[in-house]
């Protein structure tokens, strides 16, 4: 039984058929031959045939190749190729190739001028395809959709074609092109059940990735997670994640910013400069490093490193972090559908790494405030927690930090039966340094108040320990004196604070300004003592400067002429409650206590029967 050769065209009679005569016959004509064989290519039978296997195949490369092979073979030609149409670039894509080796299956095509709608021969074929050595394109088409071309070369007996033969083509495209299209919509149906897969599969890959980062605040624990799921799920073994951190160690918009590296792999250790820093700053939309397609502007020291796209991952239109890629291990191209998928899980990783960030951050304020609120513990006790009394003497205070600690101090110790001391200072600075600096001159007037020294010696003292012991650039503002229940006698010293507010009977304010420097310019410097004669009913206001600098929001200070007004109405009120309407009175002019710029500390001396 004779055998089917599997190249012959559909159709197509076996060669001995036509061209060579049977055993024990006699040897038809040569020119009677031509008309058998050509009568056989073009039997309506065959076309029929061809047309009906075609329509029985879903399967798209099977009814490409075979449609190639049969017009190949009908009209005797070696060279062919079936291109696709294209919509997105308006191009076209090689989906079945035969003899021509330029051409090779998924390259793509793109054919200038307008869209084959007739048969076009030789001359008329576009330029991209005649470059092939194409003579011949076919539209093909099913309704009004433009499916792609039939490509074919020109005829092995190097002889024009015929009508019939464009005519019998033409026919075969025509018949076979709703076999093609079916074929095309379930390629396409298959592809796209495909990607609703692999769609569904990211999903539920940034769902799990999502629980385990939202279930960890450990950030080494998180990039582990995001370094499986780039391996796993885009086959990477080269990849970089970069984050933008101020040196508040925040995520910051500020411009200075610098790139921090959370993790890489699959290279050295990555060196982020500030030039390359100041680009990824910049950064709005993928960047490709390699192909065609390459836009490196300024990222070469990321291409030096393999990697090949850099993915921005912004924040408030603001590029936060930056997550780099070296090639797939397949070799693949990435799609659409990788990049959607790596811009999402670029945004939750950087979500949650925040969030370390962030959970580590407020630990660490809870604890800073810890210790705040032991070390206003601690001052506060080095303040006077009861004020001594003396005969003919009432004393009324108050001290409000501007923060938790404060550098405003005063003072109040009982010497004898007959004398009292009291001091106020004011520390450059606010917070814990301030605070800190505050001690040193407790301390200081705590030891030298027993030992039997003038009062200007002792702060002179007082200055030595404070130059030794501090840097140039802090000092103290210190006021203090001594009242002698006696003979009524207040003798002071006045080392560069706000000098005090003394009010007499005669309605006169005086200001207690003798003494000298500020504690801690220079050492050995001499101090001035000045003694005043008191008497019932007068007063002596002591204040730092943050009584007389609180200010609005636009600027204006509270000053000292408001406060003498204020003293002045209010002299007859007890020594405390004068002190709470000075404080009150600051609270109101400010607006609230929220808007001290400074310490507000105020000692009040009222000189009564």
């Amino acid at each position: 039984m004779a055998q089917t050769n599997p190249n012959q065209a559909i159709g197509e009679s076996p060669i001995s058929a036509v061209g060579a005569p049977a055993s024990g016959t006699t040897s038809p004509d040569p020119g009677t031959a031509t008309r058998v064989l050509r009568r056989e290519r073009f039997d309506l039978n065959a076309l029929y045939e061809t047309s009906r296997l075609l329509g029985s195949s879903l399967d798209l490369q099977f009814v490409l190749s075979n449609l190639l092979f049969t017009a190949m073979s009908k009209l005797l030609v070696t060279r062919g190729a079936v291109l696709l149409f294209e919509p997105i670039g308006q191009q076209y894509r090689v989906a079945a190739v035969r003899g021509i080796a330029q051409l090779e299956n998924d390259q793509l095509i793109r054919i200038s001028g307008p869209s084959v709608e007739m048969p076009l021969v030789d001359e008329d074929v576009p330029p991209e395809l005649k470059a092939h050595r194409v003579k011949l394109v076919l539209p093909v088409r099913s309704g009004h959709r433009d499916i792609g071309l039939i490509a074919l070369g020109a005829k092995a007996t190097a002889q024009p074609f015929e009508s019939r033969e464009l005519d019998f083509i033409q026919l075969l495209v025509n018949m076979t092109s709703a076999s093609v299209h079916n074929s095309l919509i379930v390629s396409e149906l298959t592809q796209a059940n495909r990607d609703l897969d692999n769609k569904i599969q990211q999903l539920n890959t940034l769902f799990d990735l999502s629980q385990e980062f939202n279930a960890s605040l450990d950030r080494k624990q998180v990039v582990k997670a995001l370094s499986f799921a780039l391996m796993g799920q885009m086959l990477v073994h080269r990849y970089l994640l970069l984050l933008r951190r101020s040196p508040g160690n925040a995520a910051s918009e500020d411009a200075d910013a610098q790139f921090t590296i959370l993790t890489w792999r699959g290279m050295q250790r990555p060196e982020i400069d500030s030039a390359l820093s100041a680009r990824l700053c910049q950064l709005r939309e993928l960047a490709i490093l390699e192909g065609e397609d390459a836009r490196i502007e300024g990222l070469e020291p990321l291409r030096g490193m393999g990697i090949a796209i850099v993915i921005p991952i912004l924040q408030h239109g603001e590029t936060c972090g930056v997550l780099g890629l070296g090639p797939k291990m397949t070799g693949q191209r990435y799609e659409t559908d990788d990049l959607e998928f790596l811009y999402a899980l670029g945004n939750l990783a950087l979500v949650s790494i925040q969030n370390t960030f962030l959970v580590e951050e407020q630990i660490e304020k809870e604890r800073l405030e810890e210790e705040m609120r032991l070390a206003r513990q601690i001052q506060e006790r080095l303040l006077p927690r009861e004020i001594p009394t003396l005969p003919g003497l009432e004393i009324g205070t108050l001290a409000i930090p501007s923060r938790e600690v404060g550098g405003d101090y005063f003072d109040v110790i009982r010497l004898d039966e007959h004398r009292l001391l009291a001091a106020i200072a004011d520390v450059t600075g606010k917070g814990v340094p301030a605070s800190l600096l505050m001690a040193n001159l407790q301390a200081c007037l705590h030891v030298l108040e027993p030992m039997d020294m003038t009062l200007e010696e002792a702060v002179s003292q007082i200055n030595r320990v404070i130059c030794e012991n501090t840097e140039a650039d802090k000092f103290i503002t210190f006021f203090c004196g001594i009242y002698d229940c006696r003979d009524r006698t207040f003798s002071y010293v006045n080392a560069g604070h706000n000098p005090p507010f003394f009010f007499r009977t005669d309605d006169i304010v005086r200001e207690l300004d003798k003494g000298g420097l500020l504690l801690g310019v220079m050492r050995g410097l001499p101090y001035e003592r000045e003694i005043v004669q008191t008497s019932e009913g007068e007063l002596i206001v002591m204040f730092t400067d943050g009584v007389t600098e609180a200010s609005k929001a636009d600027g204006e200070e509270f000053g000292e002429e408001r406060l003498m007004e204020i003293v002045r109405q209010n002299r007859a009120l007890p020594p405390r409650q004068i002190a709470d309407v000075i404080f009150r009175e600051i609270r109101d002019f400010t607006g609230s206590p929220a808007l001290l710029q400074d310490d507000v500390t105020v000692v009040v001396l009222k000189m009564v029967s």
